[in-house]
């Protein structure tokens, strides 16, 4: 059985299909838990990542056990418990990934096919539901952090490291409170990045600082504030800012805070429609870059691969901690759409787990 987008602005509905079998580098998993995230809902409701390869099942955040394997795969074996992040259908051209069957990968059905690429086991002393809290978020701020497309500061476990000065690295992250901005923090950490500036409520202070934040700035400080307290802590020096949360309009908070003597990076998850520039105190004079972030294994395997390769590990030694969730069981169908409708709606966030 599956639940599946028929049709762009429908409800989901349930179906059937055949088991798939696994190809070259894959393994087929019985589905344990699939992580529904705000994207979802915009797949859904709008056709996000999913336009022209309907039908479509959706959630990709995976965990499970490892049923049957492909040819070619020596890292997994049969009953392993591993998670991962699903292939998304990319329908932009400028990624260079053709479009591709929406079914097999994805996480509302019994069984999956992933691809042993993005994923990894679940390391002992933690749960799938635990672990399918980080794909697609921890990818995205991987990617935003790591990749050509992103910042591009090398992540600590390339040969690149070696030469990369992370002490005298600044980076601002708007919404570090949010899932994704919780492990840019993360990551941002382990890679010793030296100053790590959080725009962020106030109350949760004391765990971003945990997670490794240097410095949270109060999320309702007017936004020339924000700027004047990033500059009192790195001069006019910040040329990496992520904005984790706001769309266009409001972009403008991190843009604010960028240096005024070198051209920034803003890399941003909501890229429709422009940077509201009207909103900055002045023009940067050298102007700034807008990265827009896709948190898309197949689509960034440059940076994704290698991620994966790390991260049992990193959650092994407590520097990767997972994020919290809230729980759907089985595949009801009524509870996926409500969630679904909450996400679109605003009266939902974080992400909710269907357990299978």
């Amino acid at each position: 059985m599956i639940v599946v987008c028929s049709a762009e602005g429908q409800p989901l509905i349930k179906a059937t299909r055949p088991i798939p079998e696994p190809k070259d580098g894959e393994v087929l998993v019985k589905i344990t838990v699939a992580g529904l995230n705000p994207h979802d809902a915009k797949s859904r409701d709008d056709g996000l990542s999913i336009k022209g390869s309907l039908p479509a099942v959706l959630a990709s955040d995976i965990a499970g056990h490892v049923v049957h394997v492909g040819p070619n795969v020596t890292h997994f074996k049969h009953g392993d418990h591993i998670f991962g992040q699903a292939l998304l259908t990319i329908t932009n051209t400028e990624t260079k990934v053709p479009p591709h069957p929406n079914y097999d990968t994805q996480g509302l059905q019994e069984y999956s096919i992933m691809d042993t690429r993005f994923s990894a086991k679940v390391p002992p002393g933690y749960t799938d539901a635990e672990l399918a809290t980080l794909p697609t978020n921890l990818v995205t701020a991987a990617v935003a952090l790591f990749d050509s497309t992103g910042f591009n500061i090398p992540p600590p476990w390339d040969p690149a490291a070696l030469t990369f000065n992370y002490r005298e690295a600044s980076i601002l992250i708007v919404g570090g409170g949010s899932n994704t901005g919780r492990f840019a923090i993360q990551l941002a950490a382990i890679a010793a990045i030296g100053k790590i500036i959080v725009v962020a409520s106030l109350k949760g202070e004391a765990d971003l600082k945990a997670l490794g934040a240097t410095h949270v700035i109060d999320r309702t400080e007017p936004v020339a504030q924000i700027a004047a307290d990033v500059r009192s802590l790195v001069g006019d020096y910040l040329i990496y800012a992520l904005d984790t949360i706001n769309s266009p309009e409001d972009q403008y908070i991190g843009v604010e805070a960028l240096s005024n003597t070198k051209t920034g990076k803003f890399a941003r998850l909501r890229p429709r429609g422009p940077v509201n520039e009207s909103k900055l105190s002045a023009k940067k004079p050298l102007g700034f870059e807008t990265m827009n972030i896709l948190g898309a294994s197949n689509a960034r395997p440059a940076t994704s691969v290698s991620l994966w390769e790390q991260v049992s590990g990193l959650v092994s030694e407590g520097k990767i901690k997972p994020t919290s969730f809230q729980v759907i069981k089985d595949l009801d169908l009524d509870q996926v759409n409500k969630t679904l409708d909450g996400y679109s709606n605003g009266t939902l966030s974080g992400q909710w787990q269907v357990h299978i």
